[in-house]
């Protein structure tokens, strides 16, 4: 299949030789767009200058799309054109790693607001959770957690006290600071692996005033307890998360592994 010549004010695209059609038109244009020939935000060309640019049919063209559109990779908006979607933030769920690291692998630039630290007696919920007694007391952190100044997570993240030693969490420690780090900086606590849960939920008025969403928006709630190297079970976190700022994924095993 030949390739019509392009526009010298649109950037080349290099489409593979591999697969099927349609797939090579979608890898090309995902290559495109992290190369930022087409930049988060931008629109792309119209259909028309797209089938000169690629040498590709209308029904290819369309079908890449779709799938691209299913990907997060862009956003059609009626009556205005196909925009490039604002890079998602991927939070992987088979590895255990702290929001602030993912939320700087994605290129942004991580921030807390809204911090709240204080002493709570664990009720019989949370004391079976962290297999502690009843009434217990517990460090408790909230915080709203930011990308490029942007909410994106709500956290409560509770501590059983007594194993922390002489570390209470303050604001200072934590701004910017993963808590992963803290734990193991401070109170020799080193995170080995979680156990987590996931459920959508609508955004009620306390949470939607905090990540600033309209009430009853559509969140997905992580709630994870995690054990230290002596297999303690040291934190129990509930996370709020917007889901148009993430891609979450998970490895699955097939039935014959």
């Amino acid at each position: 299949m030949t390739q019509e010549k392009t526009r010298q004010d649109s950037p080349a695209i290099n489409r593979p030789t591999h697969t099927t059609l349609t797939d090579q038109t979608v890898l090309a244009l995902q290559e495109a767009i992290n190369q930022g020939k087409f930049p988060p935000g931008s629109q792309l060309p119209p259909e028309m200058e797209l089938l000169q640019m690629m040498g590709i049919s209308r029904t290819t063209l369309r079908e890449a799309l779709r799938i691209l559109e299913e990907q997060r990779f862009i956003r059609k908006r009626r009556g205005l054109g196909t925009f490039v979607m604002e890079r998602a933030i991927v939070k992987e769920m088979s590895q255990n790693f702290g929001i602030t690291e993912m939320i700087s692998q994605a290129g942004y630039t991580p921030g807390t607001r809204d911090f709240k630290i204080h002493i709570e007696e664990a009720s019989k919920t949370l004391a079976e959770k962290l297999d502690i007694p009843e009434a217990a007391r517990t460090v408790v952190v909230e915080r709203v957690r930011t990308a490029n100044n942007i909410p994106i997570v709500w956290t409560r993240d509770i501590m059983p006290q007594d194993f922390l030693g002489s570390w209470m969490p303050t604001i200072a420690d934590l701004d910017g600071v993963s808590l992963y780090k803290c734990l193991e900086q401070y109170a020799n606590i080193r995170i080995v692996n979680g156990m987590a849960s996931f459920s959508p939920v609508q955004a009620s008025r306390e949470i939607a005033e905090k990540l600033s969403i309209p009430r009853n928006s559509l969140l997905l709630l992580i709630e994870q307890v995690d054990h230290d190297q002596q297999e303690r079970r040291v934190l129990y976190s509930v996370e709020y998360h917007l889901t148009d700022k993430f891609n979450f994924i998970i490895h699955r095993k097939g039935p014959a592994f």
